[in-house]
């Protein structure tokens, strides 16, 4: 075998073995991408108020606080996520308007610790005097994407 023939054989064999990795790499994401769960929100849990907790399919619980208390809007507010047992490798919240449509607003929080996250964010002013808004806090996990919904509403003053 000539040396041509050597190295185009070599870089078949690596271009063969990067797209290889490359489809193994699309798959793990699109599988970590997936969403595994929603949960249903609680009405009854009042954000404006207190810290509203879901309970995770398989056990654990996910907790939002928002504050300063009540939830102004185009001010800075302090989002809080507590995940009990649940171990996230990522936390996210959006918040979007469940009447009227916002524009995108999401929110990525930093660990403080394996269950607490913590950001900052902003509610944008709407033209009612009552929005009701739906925060969607998505957790990341190694089997793919946890997404539990909590429901509140904002009143201009």
């Amino acid at each position: 075998m000539d040396k041509r023939t050597s190295l185009m054989l070599l870089i078949s064999g690596v271009l063969i073995v990067a797209l290889l990795f490359a489809g193994y790499y699309k798959v793990e994401m699109a599988q970590k991408n997936n969403i595994i769960a929603q949960i249903e929100p609680d009405k009854s849990c009042d954000l404006q108020k207190t810290a509203c907790t879901l309970k995770l399919p398989g056990g654990g619980k996910v907790t939002l606080d928002i504050q300063p208390k009540p939830i102004p809007l185009v001010q800075n507010i302090d989002i809080t996520i507590n995940t009990e047992v649940l171990k996230a490798e990522a936390v996210t919240v959006d918040f979007k308007g469940t009447t009227m449509n916002m524009g995108p607003n999401n929110v990525t929080l930093k660990a403080s610790t394996p269950e607490l996250y913590s950001g900052k964010g902003m509610l944008p002013v709407c033209i009612r005097n009552s929005m009701e808004w739906q925060a969607d806090v998505y957790l990341q996990t190694s089997e793919g994407i946890i997404v539990a919904p909590f429901i509140f509403v904002t009143r201009k003053h």
